[in-house]
């Protein structure tokens, strides 16, 4: 939470369009020379607290930061629809359209005058967000880097019980049978009595607990209402594990929305009907932890390479699901090595479009009717009447 990691950069803003009131860690680029702003958006059950690390690491090394506390967590809230009883949280199903939300991080950009693209990341769910938000607003990102989970292709539901089979007759076991338990009735009141049990099992010592434990359908539910708890993670102190408490407690309701959201499949038609182009054209970085148990080998690069045209992938040193937290370092240093340097973000080459050559445009960037390591993308810069080629290009049309 915003103002418990960082009080002194921690901001708040309530969207006019959608009345949701975000709070939000945000540091301009400390040097006259850099321009560059890196967004962080967390998954659950997080905030912007687990990027503590990586906000450290950039504002040390200049850059800008802005990371918000993602809908229903900690202070970011809503008025309409807010539970009665929590008339901070926001519990209307409606509240958590990935198209609502996207448009609230771009007026959080917009709020804090950051017209130029931003460098985007995102862990868990917050890939979710991230995904849709190259989707709606290509020309607000400079490159994406997703950790954990691979970008997720609009307008396609999300169907648990088919996607569970499916990765059970690979790995042998259900991954993902824990959603059920988390768009049930009563779940959020469960965790809350069980928030040390719960805990443990999702930041663990041993990562493969999870293999037993949480996969497989009410696996969770019967390890909360036996109380079990696991070594914790040395990754997490005791301290740490005090301030998520603090941030998390009474908030578990509000947060599971965003499963009930994806289960639901409340964004389909959205994203049908805005005739999203599905390609990602900025560089992209997929982080992963080593392989294990937990994962089909190569599956999320797989995915990653059908859409993204400038994609690397890289494995850290980790080996469980919180890589911010437990490469933290290496983390920090993944991303910001694929991060165009300042001079070239701020003087891009500048063409005429008369000498543009086999070009189409997309939603907002031109892009070479050519397919090869040699593609174009040029895109628009708001603001800017002139076009730029980022500086991923290889070459320049003259």
């Amino acid at each position: 939470m915003a103002t418990v990691v960082f009080p002194s950069l921690a901001r708040a803003y309530t969207v006019p369009a959608s009345q949701h009131r975000y709070t939000y860690i945000f540091s301009r680029p400390s040097t006259s020379t850099s321009t560059t702003t890196i967004l962080f958006l967390h998954g659950f059950p997080s905030s912007s607290y687990d990027w503590r690390h990586q906000i450290t690491f950039f504002i040390t090394n200049g850059y800008g930061v802005l990371a918000p506390d993602l809908l229903g967590y900690g202070q970011s809230t809503s008025s309409p629809g807010a539970d009665a009883n929590d008339p901070t949280q926001p519990t209307e199903l409606s509240d958590y359209k990935a198209k609502t939300m996207s448009a609230d991080i771009i007026a959080l950009l917009d709020h804090e005058n950051i017209s130029g693209p931003v460098h985007a990341v995102g862990h868990d769910t917050g890939c979710y967000l991230l995904s849709r938000l190259g989707n709606y607003y290509p020309t607000r990102l400079a490159s994406l880097s997703f950790l954990e989970v691979p970008y997720q292709k609009p307008g396609e539901g999300f169907h648990l019980d088919a996607i569970n089979e499916m990765v059970k007759q690979v790995l042998g076991f259900e991954r993902f049978g824990y959603l059920k338990f988390f768009v049930s009735e009563g779940a959020a009141g469960l965790i809350e009595e069980h928030v040390d049990s719960f805990f443990t099992l999702f930041y663990p010592a041993e990562a493969d607990l999870w293999i037993e434990h949480l996969g497989p359908t009410g696996a969770l539910e019967t390890w909360l209402r036996n109380d079990r708890k696991a070594p914790l993670a040395p990754y997490i102190t005791e301290e740490e594990k005090a301030t998520h408490f603090k941030i998390m407690r009474g908030h578990y309701k509000s947060t599971l929305m965003w499963y009930r959201a994806l289960v639901g499949n409340i964004n389909v038609d959205n994203e049908i009907q805005a005739q999203l182009d599905s390609k990602l054209y900025q560089p992209v970085l997929m982080l992963t932890s080593q392989p294990s148990r937990l994962n089909i080998p190569g599956a999320a690069a797989g995915m990653m390479r059908q859409f993204a045209q400038n994609l690397t992938v890289r494995e850290v040193d980790a080996k469980g699901h919180w890589i911010q937290l437990e490469a933290r370092d290496e983390i920090g240093e993944a991303v910001a090595s694929k991060l165009p340097a300042d001079a070239e973000l701020t003087r891009p080459k500048q063409v005429r479009y008369r000498n543009l050559k086999s070009l189409r445009q997309r939603r907002g960037c031109l892009t070479s009717k050519r397919r090869g390591k040699d593609d174009i993308a040029v895109r628009f810069f708001d603001g800017i009447n002139s076009l730029f080629f980022p500086v991923h290009i290889p070459f320049v049309v003259s």
